[in-house]
């Protein structure tokens, strides 16, 4: 079982199997793992989140820190209210500097990762266009030479050079 209390719109509960992570099927004779995925964010009220009050409770904290995440100190905030309502109380009572210390890591990482793969999205773009150019302008000198003579003058694969040919119409 896996739970999942994410931003992204989720089904209360789903079947997650391994070879759908994979862009060819696993074959007749191959082993399959299946993982239950529940949603214990509150809108999707769970069953679960009925039977186990931890748990309740905890989606209810994730809930008040969201709820502050545009506000400075918003881990501070969400423990103190969640405190004053009884959430997680004697919890975050014992373990609050700690929680709001994993939280603010949790936080900090998460935007590093955003922020490392829109500089590499944006990496790929520059590469792709100068790459787009030496294929134009190898194919635009040498109109004669095969994807595959293109590709070992430039330095790329010569799918690369077809899809820049039907792209440019050359």
């Amino acid at each position: 079982m896996k739970l999942y209390n994410g931003q992204k719109d989720q089904p209360s509960e789903q079947e997650l199997r391994l070879s759908d992570a994979f862009i060819n099927p696993a074959g007749i004779n191959s082993a399959e793992i299946k993982v239950k995925d529940i949603n214990i964010n509150t809108d999707k009220a769970h069953e679960l989140l009925k039977k186990c009050d931890v748990l309740r409770e905890y989606s209810q904290f994730i809930d008040a820190v969201r709820e502050h995440s545009g506000e400075k100190s918003a881990v501070k905030k969400a423990i103190r209210e969640c405190i004053g309502r009884g959430i997680l109380a004697d919890d975050l009572k014992r373990k609050g500097r700690e929680v709001e210390n994993m939280l603010i890591a949790e936080y900090s990482y998460e935007e590093d990762i955003r922020v490392k793969q829109q500089e590499a999205e944006q990496q790929g773009r520059q590469e792709g266009l100068i790459l787009s150019g030496k294929i134009f302008r190898t194919v635009k000198n040498s109109s004669d030479l095969t994807n595959e003579q293109v590709a070992a003058e430039v330095g790329c694969e010569p799918e690369e050079v077809e899809s820049a040919r039907k792209m440019f119409g050359i």
